[in-house]
């Protein structure tokens, strides 16, 4: 069976003014969507303000949503970025929290041609034709 199917939850990411992410809150929410048996969470990819928030501060979200569940739902994490090289630096840092999967939704307020889109994708893949990305 595979590890995703059924109902992935995109929950907010709280924050403040500044950009320092509620812990607690991410916490809490992760919890309430994985005790109502949701079949995964979907953290910083879609909603919120996940791209706006720091390298250290998506991390920090990610570790708390990770560490409330205990293993029991698996995460996605967005790894959207303006640049390629921080998309694929965002990947290694989900991998090492502990993502079970990555979303990777480009964000741009310019629109893309078709080629600056396939630049993105194929630079996170590994060179030996994998579709896996770098972690």
């Amino acid at each position: 069976m595979s590890l995703f199917h059924g109902l992935s939850a995109f929950p907010i990411t709280p924050a403040d003014e500044h950009g320092i992410v509620n812990t607690d809150d991410v916490m809490m929410l992760a919890k309430h969507l994985s005790a109502h048996n949701v079949d995964s969470i979907g953290l910083l990819g879609g909603t919120g303000i996940y791209a706006y928030l720091t390298r250290t501060e998506r991390n920090r979200a990610i570790r708390a949503a990770i560490q409330a569940v205990g293993g029991k739902t698996p995460f996605i994490v967005g790894i959207g970025s303006l640049r390629t090289d921080d998309a694929q630096n965002l990947a290694r840092d989900a991998a090492a929290e502990g993502a079970d999967g990555l979303l990777l939704a480009p964000v741009s307020y310019a629109p893309l041609t078709q080629e600056e889109a396939f630049q993105h994708y194929k630079c996170g893949r590994r060179g030996n034709g994998s579709s896996s990305l770098y972690l």
